[in-house]
C-alpha cells in the first residue's frame, strides 16, 4: 500500500473502550485527513508498565495519522492498578474495540487488520498483542525497544519490581516469565515485525530484539531489525525537546518504509 504523508490530522479524545476503568480505559483516536478506507492502528504507550498514559507516544500516533493511518493510542492498568497480565488484556480488549468499531469515528476506518505499534514497554505489549491476536486481524507489528524476553530481561529487575509485575501470590518461575514474554508466542503465521533498537540502549538492550527476531526467523516468519546508535544510554528515540515527543527522522522514515511493504 502507497502511503503519502498528509498535513491534516484530526483528533477525538477520550474513547472509552471499557468506561468501567476510568482514566485507565481510554484512546485517543488521530485521523487522517481522508479517513475513509484509511488503515488502522493501535498505539501502546511505554513507561515500565507503570507509568505515563497515552500522551506518552502521541507523536506516534499524530506521525502515523499523517501517513495515512486511523491510530487509537491508549491508556491501559498500570501495575499499581493490577499486575500481569492485566495491562496485556486491556490491550487485547482495545485491539478488539479497535476492530469492532466500537466508536462511530472508528467506523469509515479499515479495520480488517491492525498495526500494533508501541515503545519501550509498549513494545512489549505491542508485541504479546499483535502475536495472541488472530494472525488474519493483524497487519503487522512495530517494537520500539520492546523487551521480548523476560526470562533474560529481568536480570536487572529486583525481587520488589518482580513481585510487583506478577503479584504478590504468583510463583515467579522461568515459566512464568516465558508465559509474559513475545518470544514464546511466534509461530509460522505472526504477522510482520519491525523492531528498532539503539545499540547503546542499557533500559532495553538490543539483544531483545535480535532474540525476537531470530525467533522469527527459526519459525519461517518476517521480521526486520533497524539497529542504530541512539543518543544516550537509554532508548534514544525522541527528538530532543518535541512536544509531543517526536521519534527520531529516521525512525519514522524507517517505519513508514516498512508500513509501505505490508
Amino acid at each position: 500500500m502507497a502511503i503519502e504523508r498528509g498535513t491534516e490530522v484530526q483528533k477525538v479524545e477520550d474513547i472509552a473502550y471499557v468506561p468501567g476503568h476510568g482514566f485507565r480505559g481510554l484512546g485517543d483516536l488521530y485521523l487522517p485527513d481522508e479517513a475513509d478506507g484509511a488503515p488502522a492502528a493501535l498505539v501502546i504507550h511505554g513507561g515500565g508498565w507503570n507509568a505515563m498514559d497515552k500522551q506518552g507516544l502521541a507523536g506516534v500516533a499524530q506521525f502515523l495519522a499523517e501517513t495515512g493511518y486511523g491510530a487509537y493510542a491508549i491508556n491501559y492498568r498500570l501495575l499499581d492498578d493490577a499486575p500481569w497480565p492485566a495491562c496485556g488484556d486491556d490491550c487485547l480488549t482495545a485491539a478488539g474495540f479497535l476492530l469492532a468499531g466500537g466508536h462511530e469515528a472508528m467506523k469509515p476506518l479499515d479495520r480488517s487488520r491492525l498495526v500494533v505499534i508501541g515503545g519501550s514497554a509498549g513494545g512489549h505489549l505491542a508485541m504479546m498483542t499483535g502475536l495472541r491476536l488472530p494472525p488474519i486481524k493483524v497487519r503487522c507489528i512495530v517494537s520500539i525497544a520492546g523487551p521480548a524476553d523476560l526470562k533474560t530481561q529481568t536480570a536487572g529487575w529486583d525481587a520488589t519490581f518482580l513481585t510487583k509485575f506478577f503479584g504478590p501470590d504468583v510463583e515467579i518461575t522461568d515459566e512464568t516469565m516465558l508465559a509474559a514474554s513475545p518470544v514464546q508466542y511466534v509461530r509460522a503465521d505472526s504477522p510482520p515485525l519491525l523492531c528498532t533498537n539503539s545499540t547503546n540502549d542499557k533500559l532495553v538492550p538490543i539483544a531483545q530484539s535480535h532474540a525476537m527476531v531470530e525467533r522469527y526467523r527459526q519459525n519461517g516468519g518476517r521480521a526486520e531489525l533497524y539497529a542504530y546508535p541512539g543518543p544516550g544510554e537509554q532508548h534514544g528515540i525522541w527528538i530532543e525537546g518535541s512536544d509531543p515527543h517526536r521519534l527520531l527522522p529516521e525512525l519514522e522514515q524507517v517505519i513508514e518504509e516498512f508500513l509501505q511493504t505490508i
